[in-house]
Order: C-alpha cells, then sequence, then structure tokens
C-alpha cells in the first residue's frame, strides 16, 4: 500500500517492496505537485489517483530506484551508455562537463531534481569569476629547448605528455591551460613561473559553454526517463542562454579564387589537401578519413563512410561519421577531381621511393611524407601559417567548408541540395547557419525583375488618367 506524505508545495508517495538481503527495507519514492488552480476535493483525487498507478508500476518493475543521487546516476551513464555509444569526444566532454555539474547538484536525489536546480546552476555559471580560467604564455624560446633537428617535438610532446598542437601553440607565444604548461615546465626542469607567464581570468561563462553543459545534462536525464527513473526530464524546460546569431566566417569568391592561385606554389602535399576541402565542403574529420577506395574518379563521385580524429591520451583514431545524414555519396566537380588526380601521381611517387618503409594504414587519400595518417592538427596549423603570410583574409579550416556552401548558394544552388552536400540532418540547420548568405542571394535575385521597370513604372505619371479599365492594355 503507498503511503502519502505533505512536502512543500507536493506530496511524497512512498511504495515500500519489502527488505534486501542486509535486511534494509526497500522503498521507492516519486513526488506530486497538484496544479494550482485544483481544488482540495480535486486534489484529494488525483493523488489517490497517482498513488494507485505509481505503485502499480513499481510492483510491475518498470519503475527503477530515483532516490539515487544524481552523481551516482551520472557514474552509472558514463560507464553504462556514454563509454559504450556515444563517440569518443563527446564522452570526453560530458565527463570534463560532470566535473563542475556533480559540484552544484551531485548531492541531489534525482527523484527531487527540479527545473529550479537546474536553471540556478545555468545562472551562476554565467556569474562574473565562475570561469576562474588559467592560462600561461612562454615567455622562453621554446623552439630552441626543444631543438629544431627532425623528430625532436614529436619526442618532447612523448616525454612531455602535451599534444604537439598545444606544444606549437606555446612556441608561438600563444596561451594553453596551465595544466599544459605545467607539464612542459616540467619535462624542460624548470618551475613553472620561470616558464611561463600565468594569468587568472573572471569573465563569465559564454553563452556556447552553458549549452554544452545542457547538452549534458540533458542527456543524462533523458536517459533517467528511458531507463524509468524518472518520469519526465527536468531540463527540458530549463532556462538556457541566447547564443547569438553567428555568422559562419568565409571568403569571397575573389579571395577563393586567389587563395587557389596562392596555393600553386606550395607543395602539392599541401596544396591537395587545401584545394580539395574548398571544392568539396567536407569537415576536416571527414577529409583526413577519405580512402582511395571512397572516391570513384570516374564517376565523379567520393562517398563519406568514415572520420579521422585525434584525443589526447587516444591519439589519431577512426569513427564514424556525425550522422547518418554525414555518411553519404557526394558528387565532386571536375577540378575537384583534377587536383586528387596530381595528388595521387605524386602519392604513388612517394610510396615506390620508400619501399617498405611506406606507413600506408588503409589507403587513405591524405597523407604525410610516409604515408601515415595525418595529424589533424597539423593541417589546421598549417593553412593558419598559410594565410597569415598570404595576406589572405583571416579564416580557418572550417571557413572552406563555409565557404563551399556560401558559393553553392550565391549561384543559386537549391537550400535542399546545398544541406544535403554539407551533410545536415535538417535542411533548416543550412538556414540558421547560412542566413545572411541566403539574405544577400534573395536581394541579387529580385534585381531580376528590374528588367520590367520600364513598363510598370511610367516616367511621366498621367495627370488626367480615367479610372477604370478605358486604358488600352499593353500591345493593344
Amino acid at each position: 500500500m503507498a503511503t502519502i506524505q505533505k512536502q512543500g508545495r507536493g506530496y511524497k508517495i512512498t511504495v515500500s517492496l519489502g527488505y534486501d538481503y542486509t535486511g534494509k527495507r526497500i522503498r521507492q519514492y516519486m513526488t506530486w505537485i497538484p496544479e494550482p488552480d485544483m481544488t482540495d476535493r480535486q486534489i484529494k483525487k488525483e493523488l489517490e489517483r497517482q498513488a494507485v498507478l505509481f505503485e502499480e508500476k513499481v510492483k510491475n518493475g518498470t519503475v527503477a530506484d530515483a532516490t539515487i543521487r544524481f552523481a551516482d546516476f551520472a557514474d552509472k551513464y558514463m560507464a553504462e551508455y556514454a563509454q559504450l555509444y556515444l563517440k569518443p569526444k563527446t564522452a570526453r566532454t560530458y565527463a570534463e562537463n560532470l566535473v563542475r555539474i556533480k559540484q552544484a547538484i551531485g548531492h541531489i536525489r534525482l527523484c527531487d531534481l527540479r527545473t529550479g536546480h537546474i536553471n540556478s546552476f545555468y545562472r551562476n555559471l554565467q556569474e562574473s569569476g565562475i570561469r576562474n580560467r588559467v592560462t600561461a604564455v612562454c615567455k622562453l624560446d621554446l623552439q630552441a629547448q626543444i631543438g629544431t633537428q627532425r623528430g625532436a617535438l614529436a619526442a618532447f610532446s612523448r616525454s612531455s605528455g602535451v599534444s604537439r598542437a598545444t606544444i606549437n601553440q606555446a612556441v608561438a607565444e600563444k596561451p594553453i591551460s596551465k595544466k599544459s604548461a605545467e607539464a612542459i615546465a616540467a619535462a624542460l626542469g624548470m618551475k613553472l613561473t620561470k616558464a611561463f607567464t600565468v594569468t587568472t581570468h573572471g569573465e563569465p561563462m559564454a553563452p556556447a559553454s552553458v549549452l554544452s553543459y545542457h547538452r549534458t545534462l540533458s542527456s543524462i536525464l533523458t536517459r533517467a526517463v528511458k531507463w524509468k527513473y524518472l518520469q519526465t526530464n527536468p531540463a527540458d524546460n530549463a532556462e538556457k542562454p541566447a547564443l547569438g546569431r553567428h555568422e559562419a566566417a568565409y571568403l569571397e569568391e575573389a579571395d577563393a579564387r586567389r587563395l587557389l592561385e596562392l596555393l600553386q606554389a606550395e607543395p602539392i602535399r599541401w596544396r591537395a589537401v587545401i584545394t580539395f576541402d574548398l571544392l568539396s565542403g567536407l569537415r576536416r574529420a571527414e577529409l583526413l578519413g577519405l580512402r582511395w577506395k571512397d572516391v570513384d574518379l570516374d564517376a565523379h563521385t567520393i562517398t563519406i563512410r568514415q572520420t579521422s580524429n585525434y584525443l589526447p591520451g587516444v591519439g589519431v583514431y577512426v569513427s564514424t561519421p556525425k550522422s547518418d545524414s554525414s555518411a553519404r555519396p557526394l558528387p565532386i566537380s571536375t577540378a575537384a577531381v583534377m587536383i586528387l588526380l596530381e595528388y595521387q601521381r605524386w602519392q604513388d611517387a612517394q610510396r615506390e621511393k620508400l619501399g617498405d618503409a611506406w606507413k600506408d594504414q588503409d589507403g587513405r587519400v591524405f597523407t604525410s611524407d610516409t604515408g601515415a595518417p595525418l595529424f589533424p592538427d597539423s593541417v589546421t596549423q598549417w593553412f593558419t601559417a598559410f594565410v597569415a603570410r598570404s595576406g589572405l583574409p583571416k579564416v580557418t579550416i572550417h571557413s572552406l567548408r563555409h565557404t563551399y556552401a556560401s558559393l553553392m548558394i550565391a549561384d543559386g544552388a537549391p537550400l535542399v541540395v546545398v544541406s544535403k552536400q554539407l551533410g545536415h540532418a535538417q535542411t533548416s540547420t543550412t538556414a540558421n547557419i547560412y542566413a545572411h548568405v541566403i539574405a544577400s542571394a534573395q536581394a541579387k535575385a529580385m534585381q531580376t525583375f528590374d528588367r520590367f521597370n520600364d513598363v510598370v513604372v511610367s516616367a511621366e505619371p498621367e495627370e488626367n488618367a480615367p479610372e477604370g479599365g478605358n486604358k488600352k492594355a499593353a500591345g493593344e
């Protein structure tokens, strides 16, 4: 028999399931909160109904123990779901976010977790000083410390446990995390403050970061509903910060042409990967995961079947595309086929020259000089340096994808076609990202009808034109 106890604005319903093997009573709970406009009689009747329904669910095994603390359920979620079914990068992000989430709401039982708790957490994330972010900028000639001989950077990366991308950031005197700076300083046999200038930042957390925490929380609580720990997800109605409109950075057609012209003077190894990225609109991970067996040069098509990614502690690894719509066959242009053919000749020559030293693993299209898969950040770093020395507008490697999409839209390609080429799950995603480009294309399209100006707009309006339909129609 369920028992009912008044608790704040609501009622706590308890169902007993006897005792466990240690003699501890097994109970399960739920909280029901009546609507504000309900009468006492309506509350009593609905409360009895909720108690009967809850007892039936508990007895039938369709309700899990919602008294579990959020922190404990989050650990269960990570072990039994995230690590098994989520992509490694997503699971890593969720694990990092959970450190702060557990500090805020980890002590609360699932059955007591309310939207208000989550709203308070999100508000707290946006307060000044919450990030307490610490960065470090190297004040040494780190390149001289590491050495310039071949393999020196890779060796220092292994000894320090810091990625090559982060070390390159430090060499360029750009901010890195305090943890990475400590590891680099330790590898050099120095104190942190001797090698780095450390700065503490107290700015509020950016809306995009708050939304990252929301995605983590929402995923965990959605699983709690599916596993019958909760009936509803308290994160569904949480107040999230507005992300604001962010226009995708891209190159205008003239700058895209100039980029391709400047690339002609660069080594084919880099020229091919950057040119093909601009001509295909692939994500970086899709580009680097492409294999020759995924390319049909005769049919002018490629098929996205895998991605190439990197995680600290894991290294470069292969994964599935971002979503079902990302795994897609794509037509490519004649120019894209031509650059692949030129690159293929270079790669074949490299393979023949190195013989057994060629490090091909799965027939990857874009590789290092020795045939190994390209380190993702190496492409980003090369392109960033190339843009800086070429005087091009400041864009990133991902801007090539935006340029591809923007040029298609400006040329009148239907949005559904652009969306499919980009691998977006919904056309609305494409419309949101490229709203400014679409607006510009629409304005240009409306100029088409200016050709009728001489017919529609009279040079001299007739003062005494008769009303009604007495005026002769054009052509009479």
